[in-house]
């Protein structure tokens, strides 16, 4: 039976493997925070609660499942490991060029990124069928471990897309990160106009605000690493969009 390693085991953490179980992977599954891997446990994402050492020692495929910065301190703990000759390596994070050139040294880990995930955060909220049918990203790599990444990525369910790196962080700041954005922005404006009439603020909410204000639930901690971590291209895209304001306003 292949063996999975997660280091991060949150809400991508957990559903990831949730999804691996679901397809015969056991899992071994590490967290900083007790309550983190203790609740993935509980879960039924993984089977075991394992250290560091232990699931890099022991696992077919590791996926560190933390924030950027997080991401980053593992692979320079990575770079002093010596790897299998079929290990593989990947992560999650929502930036990739930061970690692409991190970890090009690595010849086990491939930068990835799952376009999936949810407002809700923890083991609890995870899903064996979070990435089914989704794109999940990679920046290729070597032609084994591009491979294996790819292998690894349709077995959850998901379609995998190769992706240059800069290229990802340039379209998720259109696409991912400025919504995201103007989200955290929408909401807090919401709630200043809320404290005078909140109910008729909310009645008068659409679809689209409501969802924004769905989006706007979402860690801000998480969220604030890959703002700064995304930022010139976040400017750009949101420089744009202003031109896109303007240019519609005028217009009529």
């Amino acid at each position: 039976m292949p063996r999975l390693g997660i280091i991060g085991t949150g809400l991508i953490g957990a559903s990831i493997g949730l999804a691996a179980r679901a397809s015969g992977w056991d899992v071994a599954g590490y967290d900083r925070d007790p309550a983190a891997v203790s609740g993935a446990l509980v879960a039924g994402a993984i089977d075991a609660v394992a250290e560091r050492d232990e699931i890099y020692a022991t696992c077919n495929v590791v996926a560190i499942a933390a924030h950027v910065s997080g991401t980053l301190d593992e692979i320079v703990a990575l770079g002093r490991r010596d790897l299998r000759g079929d290990q593989l390596v990947i992560d999650v994070a929502s930036v990739k060029a930061p970690i692409a050139k991190a970890a090009a040294s690595i010849a086990a880990f491939v930068p990835t990124h799952p376009m999936a995930g949810s407002e809700r955060r923890g083991p609890g909220a995870a899903r064996s069928d979070l990435f089914r049918d989704r794109v999940w990203c990679y920046v290729p790599a070597g032609e084994q471990r591009t491979a294996q990444a790819r292998a690894f990525i349709a077995e959850l369910g998901a379609r995998p897309v190769a992706v240059d790196a800069a290229e990802h962080d340039r379209i998720v700041a259109l696409t991912s990160h400025l919504p995201q954005l103007l989200a955290f922005a929408f909401t807090r404006r919401v709630g200043e106009r809320s404290t005078s009439d909140p109910e008729i603020v909310d009645a008068l909410c659409g679809p689209v605000a409501r969802e924004l204000l769905r989006l706007g639930r979402s860690s801000p901690q998480m969220w604030d690493e890959i703002f700064r971590a995304n930022a010139d291209a976040i400017r750009a895209e949101f420089a744009r969009l202003l031109e896109a304001i303007d240019d519609r306003r005028l217009s009529g």
